[in-house]
């Protein structure tokens, strides 16, 4: 925790150095009591829920709702990509969905929402949203690709009405999109063209709205991280906030991977190679309390409740010292009963089961005592 001890350091010799001012003044008072400390980010969650019940749902969203200052929605399952075009309605079930987002979202909080226009492979167009998410695109869906007329005018439209519904400080409109540039750079200088037609037409209508876009950070100095460096730029350019997507304790390629004390001394700050001096965020972050076992991938990492707890407290010290403006925990809670059931033991989704600040049994870990605390700071 030396990086820790420092910033505290730097924090009262700043409170010194600004009380000081010249010789008399200061002692006329007697001794004066430091400022309290106070966070320069906000802090909130996703609303993923840890089972498909009326219960879990309702348990996580008044959680977030007392323990943060914003939601974050992620819409991730596809674009309903010709009742967008149409200017028609949306599917029940993609009007069920947004609805309940929208009555289970307090009116006093701030929101960030954010609308993928990839796959979830992060290598081509989103599926369709209909009657299930992410559904195979049929003709004439399935030929096209971002830079095409329809896609753009599609996602403008979709994106204008959640927006205009949603009411969000930020609009995240790629994803990871890093990941599509690792994937399929051709692939990913088309998508530029999408997200340049796409950010103008949302700053002529929304232009106190905050741009986004998410980078998945790698490890530092390996070749996707200098491949994402030299050739994101042109996206940056577009947007107003770079978010940040971080998971190292499974897509960093250190030795012991769930000691975040085995971290890169860059493995955050490598975001100002990116950034290009553009304002960041944590659009979203977590760490396994416990030991990751996924046969598929080949992932066997061992971590702790502490470990997880350790992760957080050097995630806040390294957002502070760039000015994050935000930071997003994915889960609440453990996910073991929605992974059992309606995920199907899906392997990808074992990723982050265990990353809840609440167990499966609804039981807090000691991360939720440093996110209070955190949260606790005058903002």
């Amino acid at each position: 925790m030396k990086k820790i001890a420092s910033i505290v350091l730097a924090m009262l010799l700043a409170t010194a150095l600004g009380c000081g001012g010249g010789g008399s003044g200061s002692n006329q008072d007697g001794p004066q009591d430091p400022p309290p400390a106070t966070r320069g980010f906000d802090m909130g969650f996703t609303t993923w829920p840890y089972d498909a019940t009326v219960e879990a749902v309702n348990f996580v969203n008044t959680e977030i709702s007392a323990r943060g200052d914003f939601i974050a929605h992620h819409l991730d399952g596809g674009i309903p990509w010709q009742e967008a075009l149409d200017g028609t309605a949306y599917d029940p079930a993609v009007e069920g969905e947004i609805q309940g987002r929208l009555n289970s979202t307090p009116a006093n909080q701030r929101l960030y929402l954010a609308i993928s226009p990839f796959n979830t492979g992060r290598d081509s167009l989103a599926g369709n949203w209909g009657a299930g998410t992410n559904e195979p695109l049929q003709a004439p869906w399935d030929t096209r690709d971002f830079d095409d007329p329809e896609v753009i005018a599609a996602y403008t439209s979709f994106a204008r009405d959640m927006i205009t519904r949603f009411q969000p400080t930020y609009f995240n409109l790629g994803i990871e999109a890093s990941e599509l540039l690792v994937n399929d750079e051709a692939r990913f200088n088309r998508y530029v063209t999408f997200a340049t037609q796409v950010a103008a037409a949302l700053r002529a209508d929304f232009p106190n709205l905050r741009l986004m876009v998410s980078v998945a950070l790698k490890s530092p100095g390996s070749a996707r991280a200098q491949t994402i460096a030299a050739n994101i730029g042109p996206l940056i350019d577009l947007i107003d906030v770079v978010g940040i997507s971080v998971y190292p304790y499974v897509f960093f390629d250190h030795a012991d991977k769930g000691d975040p004390a085995n971290l890169p001394a860059d493995w955050f700050s490598q975001i100002q190679n990116i950034a290009n001096g553009k304002p960041i965020a944590v659009a979203e972050t977590a760490w396994i309390a416990e030991r990751l076992e996924v046969p598929t991938f080949n992932v066997d990492v061992m971590a702790t409740a502490q470990n997880q707890a350790d992760y957080m407290t050097e995630l806040f010290a390294e957002a502070a010292a760039l000015n994050a403006e935000f930071v997003v925990w994915w889960a609440l809670v453990d996910f073991d009963a929605l992974w059992n059931g309606v995920l199907g033991q899906d392997p990808v989704a074992r990723i982050w089961r265990d990353t809840g600040l609440f167990d499966e049994a609804l039981n807090a870990r000691p991360a939720l005592d440093v996110w209070q605390q955190q949260f606790a700071l005058q903002k």
